[in-house]
């Protein structure tokens, strides 16, 4: 081997390296080592007023929002997080007397984007915002589920009234 063919061989082994590592860098396996932000805790109070879900994650999302009717259903697509085993139990997170929301479940709708069906129990205006972090809270999505006709304060205390005396 002369003294010349030894620095192409090494030249071209570093170049073939080079351009492996760029193509990999490029392409859906080599993005997937990229690690995308996550939920980290789903929260549920349901009350007679509305039901507030929250989830709570590591970095500001982009989302959208739109409600679809028979069966009536909340749909909320979050861009940029990772589908993991929070958002995976959120099934379990539904009481069975919560008085607007039947089921709430996550999946992978198309890369990047995780969608969220929150089936319901009635029509209803949902609001959905982010809060900023506070304490020892990250940045929050919010999903407050209110009823399209709200509740009349009078006829529940009646009714409350009405049931003490049964």
């Amino acid at each position: 081997m002369s003294k010349e063919t030894f620095p192409d061989l090494a030249r071209r082994r570093l170049l073939s390296f080079a351009g492996a590592s760029l193509v990999l860098a490029v392409t859906p396996l080599g993005q997937a080592t990229t690690r995308l932000p996550s939920i980290l805790a789903v929260r549920i109070w349901p009350a007679a007023d509305y039901t507030r879900v929250t989830l709570e994650h590591e970095v500001p999302l982009k989302f959208t929002q739109f409600t679809i009717e028979n069966p009536d259903r909340l749909v909320v697509d979050i861009e940029g997080i990772e589908f993991n085993a929070v958002l995976e139990g959120l099934a379990g997170k539904v009481v069975g007397d919560d008085p607007y929301i039947k089921l709430l479940r996550a999946g992978r709708y198309k890369p990047g984007v995780v969608r969220l069906v929150m089936e319901l129990k009635t029509k209803v205006k949902p609001q959905v915002f982010v809060l900023n972090p506070v304490g020892n809270y990250g940045y929050r999505l919010v999903l407050d589920v209110y009823p399209q006709e709200p509740p009349d304060p009078l006829l529940a205390l009646l009714q409350g009234k009405k049931e003490d005396f049964e």
